[in-house]
């Protein structure tokens, strides 16, 4: 697979690595990929668009990779340490070539001066290092891509029009302190295809009024590129045609979701992380995942879309969202979303090498409406869940009780069930357990036992006392943080 990046600057967003390299996927009846190409970067696009230090040779400072950058997948950081000079490979001829040559740069911090200077060189074409002009960094904004341009004068425009194949760049760049992230090195007026071109499926977008109309254009972009992915490892017959409105936030809005077949996201929450463009990969899985019938686990449905949105997410770094690197105590698989998308990354590494994802079986099992518990995980992997959890964890997960009271999510002893022994349970060890806070809606209680409820984590704020089981806890329901048991 081969992953798209989309430009931060503005609306210029060059699909370099997809549409430039023509890779072709091919879905299997199981959902893998086979004759799947995975085509390199050409030397002119490794060189544009900065993507590989070792492109590009420095006469002083240093270069290093950066994940941050305006179109593909890297940008280089320029620490001149007063003045530098970078100078490009050779290239053979470009097409396209017009009259300006714009330039992506970021600068890490104000500068009270600054400059960069380009310089082509053709000595096939009567070029030796020809001045293309200078652009002063005074001023620019930090940490974010400004746009310079470049006039190129009349006797470099008619070289390049020419062939060759001894064309390199030179730029020079001066600044007082700290360093310059360049990216993108293109000749203005250049379009790239417009990101839904010859797409299978379609996005319409409701809602965006007063949405940075860059960020609106990086969520659409990002559902072009991964939810086919996403269709063809999970549901080849995934709905073609997905609405997204964008909603005003409301009091206790999730950042998005899906319902009926739609996207919906918060735009009070997209104005406040306008990077959050995966946060449609996540909810596409949904629209990908309807069709599941009998037993379907919650925790199994938003940890696997959390699952692909870390494997086919394109600005999650840039978002600073990520899944847990492994287990942490307090977390657990039934929490869904990160928590059970770490265990299906651990799953997937130490028993399904080789395999499909244990989502992708997961997703399988769930369409037939034969899932079980007791049943499925030992068949995909051999050990039970308890097993798996407990190897995963290091054998730090808190064993299950095999006596006390019962903790219950819905009223009448309904959903998931929870046995707790005697004991204090703050809301980390609930969590621990599989309770996530505020929860209980109902308690098993056998003679004998006393349960002391408390509102708030560290059995503080109101509490409640019960001696016997309770079948709904009314206006107490999903109220409670910690729990002592005697």
């Amino acid at each position: 697979m081969i992953k798209t990046r989309f430009g931060l600057g503005g609306l210029s967003f060059v699909l370099l690595a997809l549409t430039a390299c023509g890779a072709q996927v091919d879905a299997s009846s199981d959902g893998s990929a086979v004759g799947e190409q995975t085509q390199a970067l050409t030397t002119a696009e490794t060189v544009l668009g900065f993507e590989s230090p070792q492109v590009w040779s420095v006469s002083s400072g240093t270069t290093v990779s950066s994940s941050v950058h305006s179109q593909g997948s890297a940008a280089l950081s320029v620490t001149p340490n007063g003045f530098a000079q970078l100078t490009s490979v050779p290239l053979s001829t470009l097409a396209g070539a017009t009259s300006t040559l714009s330039l992506d740069v970021q600068p890490s911090g104000p500068l009270s001066w600054g400059q960069v200077q380009l310089f082509v060189n053709a000595p096939s074409r009567g070029l030796y290092t020809a001045f293309a002009g200078q652009a002063s960094l005074q001023g620019l904004p930090a940490n974010t891509f400004s746009r310079l341009d470049f006039a190129l004068p009349a006797n470099v425009q008619q070289a390049l029009a020419g062939s060759y194949s001894d064309l390199s760049f030179t730029i020079g760049v001066g600044v007082p302190q700290g360093s310059v992230v360049l990216d993108n090195l293109r000749f203005a007026g250049q379009t790239s295809p417009d990101c839904a071109a010859g797409s299978a499926y379609t996005l319409t977008i409701s809602g965006a009024d007063g949405i940075d109309p860059a960020t609106v254009e990086g969520i659409r972009c990002t559902f072009y590129e991964v939810y086919p992915e996403l269709a063809a490892a999970y549901n080849p017959a995934a709905q073609v045609t997905v609405p997204l409105t964008f909603v005003p936030e409301g009091p206790n809005m999730p950042p998005a979701w899906a319902s009926g077949g739609a996207l919906f996201i918060n735009k009070g929450h997209i104005m406040r992380n306008p990077l959050d463009w995966d946060v449609i990969v996540h909810e596409g899985m949904h629209i990908v995942q309807a069709g599941y019938t009998g037993t379907v686990p919650g925790w199994i449905i938003e940890g696997t879309a959390d699952f692909v949105r870390d494997k086919y997410g394109l600005t999650n770094a840039e978002n600073h969202w990520s899944i847990p690197t492994g287990y942490e105590y307090g977390h657990h698989y039934t929490a869904g979303y990160g928590e059970a998308a770490a265990f299906f990354k651990w799953i997937d590494a130490h028993y399904r090498v080789g395999q499909p994802s244990v989502t992708q079986a997961l997703d399988d099992i769930l369409r037939a409406g034969s899932y079980s518990e007791a049943q499925t995980w030992v068949s995909l992997t051999g050990s039970s869940l308890l097993q798996l959890w407990n190897s995963y964890s290091g054998g730090l997960a808190p064993a299950p009780a095999t006596q006390g009271i019962t903790v219950y999510e819905s009223d009448n002893f309904g959903g998931r069930g929870v046995m707790l022994d005697r004991g204090t349970y703050p809301l980390i060890e609930l969590r621990a357990r599989g309770i996530q806070n505020d929860w209980i809606s109902s308690l098993s209680v056998p003679a004998g036992y006393t349960v002391t409820a408390y509102t708030d984590d560290g059995f503080q704020g109101s509490q409640l006392v019960y001696t016997s089981s309770v079948s709904s806890l009314g206006a107490q329901n999903d109220q409670f943080s910690s729990i002592v048991v005697q």
